[in-house]
């Protein structure tokens, strides 16, 4: 009976350990990176999106600027948000023009959910907190730069704070 039971816990172990590796990756990629960010967007007819963020690569912080449009919509909102940031192998790959397809219906306060990609190949899956008064049915277009000068040696935070620094 003794073997029996010695052999649970290894045979738990193992599994736990297959699933936390199993958990590392996603169907994006392998997760290399964070991004904060804060996301100003209005539009009437089409649209203009601004704001600003921190993208968490390796042992350092950098100042990202955001900024871009999209089509059909109509008021105004800001939105809060993290991404997660897939496959990005160099800083320099994270520059670019990202593409998504969006959806938001906000009246007071929200969520929404976006997957945004680039040329490179880098992935962000982001989730915001939006708030004001704004509908929206679009092709998204970002274009997000990294401020090398700005570069600050960080951790990864485990939630982003607001506002951002």
């Amino acid at each position: 009976m003794r073997p029996a039971l010695l052999s649970a816990p290894v045979i738990l172990a193992a599994g736990l350990l297959a699933a936390s590796s199993a958990w590392a990756t996603d169907a994006l990629g392998q997760k290399t990176g964070k991004l904060c960010f804060t996301l100003h967007d209005a539009a009437l007819g089409g649209g203009y999106s601004w704001g600003k963020g921190r993208l968490y690569f390796g042992t350092h912080s950098y100042p990202v600027k955001l900024h871009g449009g999209g089509a059909v919509g109509f008021g105004y909102s800001t939105l809060k948000g993290e991404g997660k940031v897939y496959n990005l192998a160099r800083l320099s790959d994270f520059n670019g023009t990202y593409w998504s397809v969006r959806a938001e219906a906000t009246i007071g306060k929200g969520r929404n959910v976006a997957v945004l990609d680039n040329n490179q190949g880098v992935d962000i899956k982001a989730s915001m907190r939006t708030s004001g008064g704004h509908l929206a049915a679009a092709v998204m277009r970002l274009t997000l730069r990294v401020d090398p000068g700005g570069e600050r040696a960080d951790t990864v935070p485990a939630t982003c704070s607001f506002p951002i620094r």
